[in-house]
């Protein structure tokens, strides 16, 4: 894929950007009365306000980079001959030719065992990704035809990514790397195909969230729950967890490392823990009276386990080299010495129980991923009280998020993407001075005509709220059945 299909990618559906990213209702006569960028001629707007909105939040830093730049070629047709600059080559672009740590995998050998360097992965990780110099086919007449251009982020190196979502999708594509090079021995032949599926999933969820952070600010919680969004949606649809549990590994086998237990763990804080941690610290201001007295217990103890600051931390572990798979568990855990959930016996952590797994459990003391973190001992009658327990918690925790949510749904900031109780923005000014000083004293007074932008009042905030809490409990009724948790939820948080 090169970076005119990911502008193209962005373009498609042809919304404001600007209006999608404050979740505002779209200007009628879509598309027709969309501009967009002049320069870079890759992001849509609805109003001259919410483009300079966006130019001074988001796209002033990677307007530039965006736009279609002549780039120098290493070997052209005779018909342009003159017309390339073949000096100053790029390499800043990936190029195996130059890259120290490809000379550096094939110097130290990188299926050594116990070498714990991931390698230069970018060729067989995103292998239909191409940016920066590259030849022109042999014969072509047209400069426009094959030139690349840079994006306007760096994504090769794991501590330069913008979220922790595409921290994690690097660290499984440099570990699907791993078991390749080191001949990481498969149960069965179909396996090594499954692998090439997972890779090329990762990859299309890695373009994904470039185009997320295209459209929102940086530094941002919106920034980390839109990359999970779009991730956990793009795993989703190219069916990745069934994919993975497919795979079979070869019993009695393991290298020093436990490259494909990481795999899973990481794979893990993806599909069923980031999207749900991010949508409950948007929640933080809240205190817990805020939440049903029932569910109270739940919710301190999902802040408690703070995962995101975990799955944070197993990255900064996993970066710049491997660790092993105990060490890895261990931060999940907050340490290996823990108490049964259940009997409160003191056990030693030494297995994950992940939420696809069927009904066997593992054979040592184990923990429960996920944003309702569990821990068991090795007794069958415990294990299944801790699953069903923490199975119960995670469907209060995902229904209780979501309604709270839609019930404060007018409450968020426009600045942080917080929720704040009393105000339009946040409970506090910061955010509200901050923005008006960067930007809003500029578009305020022309965009309080375009009413679908201003928010309403109290009132309006409740009603919408409840429309919100509405709808979510006929999604839900229809996938569960009534009297789903989320009819309980709201039962419960309507006798407040």
């Amino acid at each position: 894929m090169t970076l005119s299909e990911v502008r193209k990618a962005a373009r498609e559906g042809l919304k404001c950007y600007n209006c999608n990213l404050y979740s505002w209702e779209q200007a009628p006569g879509l598309p027709s009365s969309l501009t967009r960028c002049s320069r870079c001629r890759t992001l849509h707007y609805c109003s001259k306000e919410c483009q300079e909105e966006h130019w001074v939040k988001v796209h002033k830093d990677q307007c530039q980079l965006l736009s279609r730049q002549s780039q120098p070629f290493m070997l052209c047709s005779k018909e342009l001959v003159g017309k390339i600059d073949f000096m100053n080559i790029d390499l800043t672009v990936h190029d195996t030719q130059w890259c120290s740590v490809c000379k550096k995998d094939a110097e130290e050998g990188l299926a050594k065992p116990g070498n714990p360097r991931y390698g230069c992965h970018v060729t067989f990780s995103m292998p239909d990704w191409e940016e920066g110099p590259r030849t022109i086919p042999w014969g072509s007449k047209d400069l426009e035809e094959d030139i690349r251009t840079k994006l306007p982020f760096d994504i090769y190196k794991l501590e330069d990514l913008k979220s922790g979502a595409e921290k994690i999708l690097w660290l499984l594509q440099a570990l699907l790397f791993k078991l390749k090079v080191t001949k990481y021995p498969m149960a069965r032949s179909q396996d090594r195909l499954s692998l090439i599926e997972l890779r090329k999933v990762l990859q299309i969820a890695r373009v994904k969230t470039w185009l997320v952070y295209m459209t929102v600010p940086r530094e941002t919680s919106k920034l980390e729950y839109e990359s999970s969004t779009t991730v956990v949606n793009i795993l989703g649809q190219a069916n990745y967890e069934n994919i993975m549990t497919s795979v079979k590994m070869k019993s009695g086998v393991r290298n020093e490392f436990g490259l494909w237990d990481i795999f899973k763990l990481l794979s893990e804080f993806l599909l069923n823990s980031d999207v749900v941690a991010c949508e409950l610290a948007s929640l933080d201001q809240l205190g817990l009276d805020e939440f049903p007295a029932e569910y109270r217990s739940v919710v301190e103890a999902a802040r408690a386990t703070a995962s995101l600051t975990t799955r944070d931390s197993v990255v900064a572990t996993l970066t710049p080299h491997l660790k092993p798979f105990i060490r890895v568990v261990e931060l999940l855990c907050g340490g290996l010495q823990q108490r049964c959930s259940n009997c409160k016996e003191e056990i030693t952590i030494g297995a994950v129980y992940y939420s696809v797994d069927d009904q066997k459990l593992p054979s040592l003391p184990f923990v429960t991923i996920g944003i309702v973190r569990k821990f068991c001992c090795t007794s069958k009658l415990c294990g299944k009280k801790v699953i069903a327990e923490r199975k119960q918690d995670f469907r209060i925790l995902h229904s209780l998020i979501r309604a709270m949510r839609a019930k404060f749904v007018g409450s968020f900031c426009d600045a942080c993407f917080m929720v704040g109780k009393e105000s339009h923005r946040c409970s506090g000014q910061d955010c509200l001075q901050k923005d008006w000083a960067v930007v809003h004293r500029k578009i305020c007074a022309r965009s309080k005509e375009e009413v679908r932008k201003v928010k309403e009042g109290r009132r309006g905030r409740k009603e919408e709220g409840k429309h919100r809490i509405e709808g979510w409990v006929d999604c839900h009724n229809k996938a569960f059945g009534k009297k789903s948790v989320m009819d309980k939820v709201v039962e419960k948080m309507e006798k407040m």
